[in-house]
């Protein structure tokens, strides 16, 4: 047997508990335990040396670097896609496939590619007794979402019809060997059990998916009291954050509790938001800005450096809506230096579309660590600049770029900045335009670009969200065409119209593995809840609120663990009808723009600001007629009253302070 292993997971996937009983079939128990090294050092490593497991778990790589050129006295590893070649030579040559789960910025994924991937002896026994398949996850977002273990690298061992034998994260050379070794006796051991269990595996997984959730409406207002009590309970008093150590960046937990607290008048909810905004910092780059992955410990001290599109993104928003809500210019700084960073290093300067992330650490063209981040990023400007740059990924994904894009518009308009709000719309219209088909819905990466995937159900929703802010903000009625016409064939290819919910990618027949397993994430259901809520405030179309219920239901049920944040946001907005505040005024006059930017500036989550012309017919929204003298006039209201009429900016957020006493009564159920 091979030594004992250690086990430090501390965030992964949520997983449903009936496939994580029904699936899973132990054929060796192993030891598992933490070691000394794991507990100071965050590492993460999970062993689950079990038959057959189908997990849902990510991972990402580099193929660009390698240990060395291959030779004679260097031989490098055969790496296969994942594709009809690879399974079909695990099939016709009866061999286990090893996945390796990796990503360009992965400081770990390039230690083992130096170490462990550069071993003759590994090399050797992977090119010759395995099929080796390397996956980059931020490529394959579908086979993340299945075969990753908690972190990366994920080394997955799989069948050669690619069910999961069982997997792990980093591992040195000689417990690389020991693995190896242990799994092809496994095999030749159990081969005849282990594929009659695999067969078994897909006929319970049908009569699951064919028997579909139960029925019926549970959906209750207290359940968003529950959310927020439990998030109270993670809260960590001394240092911000959520739970323990390693500290991770939550921006749904900060999103929640900014607006539950606002609108309950809760300080003490406020305060816990605000707070974990001011503690996290320490995470952020103090030279060039930007936020680093992770921390370690607690205190947000020993960071992992490697800095990403998508947490730039989600930190620009929280920081912007702190400073909406306070005033404080601390927020704002960070705000604009999150901004400067994504500008100068995630940018392209020829098409302004934006980088999806860069390393730790400082490397040679041959992938050799030349400067770890914690030195690098400890080094003034002039003597980093004098050393190089940590390599920066300028692949460009759909779904990261929308979420920036969605910040930056959200940023224009509170902080004043113009120049990313055009910078926005571009992205959105260039992406729009290229990477959109009405068949086969959004590409996730540039076509034709090494392998592609269309109909990610995160690239849809993000940028579906993304798309609706740019009709908020500049009130030009092709973003609300545009995001209509994604949603569309979001609900076509994606939606479940008997069960509902929404899979995370189209069903596709001939794949591979567990990417013939149907799933719906929880966490993007309740993004897409959010989506279709606001796709129906703004349009009026009670379709999209049928499909935001028929989701909603269905996730609420689920027996995957549900994300405390998220949930308890789609639940709030599925009850809290938003504030509408409507401008009446001439579109060229000065006051009525005015008016509207003041009533975008406010914080009042979920609102909606919508300017009438009376040029352009009678004022109207809904059943309600605003009356106009002449004057451009603003009107706040609620789904049962409007406010007096309002002519000064400065008197606007008087009218929405008397709005709240009616938003904070009891909701009703």
């Amino acid at each position: 047997m091979f030594p004992q292993i250690v086990q430090c997971i501390r965030h992964f996937s949520p997983l449903d508990q009936f496939w994580r009983t029904i699936i899973m079939f132990a054929f060796v128990a192993v030891p598992v335990g933490m070691n000394h090294s794991c507990r100071t050092r965050g590492c993460c490593r999970l062993w689950i040396v079990a038959g057959l497991s189908v997990l849902f778990l990510v991972s990402p790589l580099h193929a660009e670097i390698r240990p060395h050129d291959e030779s004679v006295d260097h031989p490098i590893v055969q790496w296969h896609k994942w594709g009809n070649e690879a399974f079909g030579r695990a099939q016709s040559e009866d061999k286990l496939i090893i996945l390796d789960l990796t990503a360009i910025w992965c400081h770990a994924c390039h230690v083992m590619d130096q170490t462990t991937y550069a071993n003759p002896l590994i090399v050797q026994l992977l090119n010759t007794k395995f099929i080796p398949v390397r996956v980059d996850t931020d490529q394959r977002p579908d086979l993340d979402a299945r075969y990753r273990a908690g972190g990366w690298p994920t080394t997955n061992v799989l069948l050669p019809t690619g069910e999961i034998l069982f997997q792990t994260n980093a591992l040195g050379s000689e417990e690389m060997e020991a693995m190896l070794l242990e799994v092809q006796s496994i095999y030749d051991t159990d081969k005849a059990v282990l594929l009659k269990e695999a067969s078994h595996l897909w006929e319970r997984v049908q009569e699951k998916v064919e028997a579909g959730p139960s029925k019926g409406n549970v959906l209750q207002a207290a359940m968003v009291k529950q959310s927020v009590e439990m998030m109270r309970a993670q809260f960590d008093p001394v240092n911000g954050g959520f739970r323990d150590a390693p500290k991770f960046f939550e921006p749904e937990a900060i999103q929640m509790v900014l607006a539950h607290g606002f609108f309950e008048d809760d300080p003490g909810l406020l305060k816990i938001g605000l707070e974990t905004l001011k503690k996290q910092v320490g995470l952020l780059d103090p030279v060039w800005g930007g936020f680093y992955r992770y921390a370690e410990q607690a205190d947000w001290t020993q960071p992992h450096f490697e800095k990403m599109l998508s947490i730039q993104a989600l930190n620009l928003r929280n920081y912007v809506e702190a400073f909406q809500l306070t005033g404080n210019l601390q927020f704002k700084r960070i705000a604009l230096a999150l901004i400067e960073y994504v500008s100068r290093f995630l940018t392209d300067p020829q098409t302004g579309l934006l980088y999806e992330s860069q390393d730790a650490d400082v490397r040679g063209t041959d992938g050799i660590l030349s400067m770890s981040g914690a030195e690098y990023y400890s080094l003034n400007e002039s003597k980093r600049l004098a050393i190089g740059i940590p390599y920066v990924d300028q692949r460009v994904f759909t779904g990261s770029n929308a979420l920036m894009a969605w910040a930056y518009l959200h940023a224009s308009v509170v902080l004043d900045q113009v120049e990313i709000r055009n910078l926005a719309l571009q992205i959105l219209n260039r992406l729009f335009q290229k990477r959109f088909d009405v068949n086969k819905g959004l590409a996730h990466g540039e076509p034709g670009d090494g392998p592609n995937l269309y109909g990610v159900l995160s690239d849809h929703i993000f940028f579906g969200q993304a798309l609706l802010e740019a009709f908020r903000v500049t009130g030009r009625s092709q973003f609300l065409q545009n995001a209509e016409a994604l949603a569309e064939v979001s609900q076509r290819i994606l939606h479940d119209s008997a069960n509902g919910g929404f899979f995370d990618h189209p069903q596709i027949p001939g794949t591979f593995g567990l990417l013939k397993f149907p799933t719906k994430p929880v966490k993007e259901n309740f993004q897409a809840v959010l989506w279709y809520l606001d796709l129906f405030h703004l349009t009026e179309k009670h379709t999209y609120r049928s499909i935001a219920e028929s989701t909603l239901q269905p996730m609420v049920m689920s027996r995957q663990p549900l994300p405390l944040a998220l949930s308890g946001l789609a639940i709030d907005r599925w009850f809290r009808i938003p504030i509408h505040i409507a401008v009446v005024g001439n579109f060229d006059d000065a006051m009525t723009r005015i008016l509207m930017m003041e009533g975008q500036r406010m914080f009042c989550p979920g609102k909606i600001v919508k300017n009438f012309d009376p040029k352009e017919g009678q004022p109207k929204w809904g059943d309600i007629i605003f009356p106009y003298d002449e004057r451009p006039v603003a009107f706040v209201c609620t789904d049962r009253m409007c406010s007096a009429p309002v002519f000064h900016a400065e008197d606007m957020k008087q009218s929405v302070a008397d709005m709240m006493a009616i938003l904070r009564a009891p909701v009703q159920e």
